[in-house]
């Protein structure tokens, strides 16, 4: 079995709340993360009168945007502690037309990762890569979807026996 994969460690959660409900005639649109995310590192790297908030927000990495305004942030341990400060002395500025509801550490999520076999069933490979061709518009025939096989899963060697003998049927 695979080993567990650490996701989102050493990451700060912000749940955020817009100030405005968004229009309900669809002209408005819901920001995207990485929207947010930049209007958030760029209001607080603005912060000039505060230098160690400034820097730890240019030091931010996105991690990620979940539904319900949840930003997810990455950074050094040290940087963290500051916005984790600014947040305690209520200094962290929000990204515009919103509001920070709260600010928390992001325990790791574990993955436990699901094994593959090293082999693919030879008929997955064959109509995957006829239906590839196809989406293409190449003309598949036995020399093109050898040429594209061998391309595409280029550790097998023995790709023309394999269409040699799926013709044959």
């Amino acid at each position: 079995m695979a080993r567990p994969v650490q996701l989102a460690p050493g990451s700060l959660a912000l749940v955020l709340s817009r100030l405005e409900a968004p229009k309900a005639a669809g002209v408005a649109e819901e920001p995207g993360g990485h929207a947010v995310f930049r209007a958030f590192r760029r209001a607080n790297a603005r912060c000039f009168w505060n230098s160690r908030l400034a820097r730890a927000a240019s030091r931010l990495a996105f991690q990620g945007w979940l539904r319900r305004g949840v930003l997810l942030v990455h950074a050094p341990p040290a940087s963290l502690q500051v916005l984790r400060d600014a947040w305690g002395r209520r200094a962290l500025r929000p990204p515009r037309g919103f509001r920070i509801r709260a600010v928390g550490d992001v325990f790791p999520v574990q993955m436990n990762p699901i094994a593959q076999s090293q082999f693919i069933p030879l008929a997955e490979v064959l109509c995957g890569a006829i239906s590839d061709m196809n989406a293409a518009q190449t003309v598949v025939t036995q020399e093109s979807l050898l040429e594209h096989l061998m391309k595409h899963y280029p550790g097998h060697r023995a790709w023309h026996l394999v269409i040699q003998s799926f013709w044959m049927v």
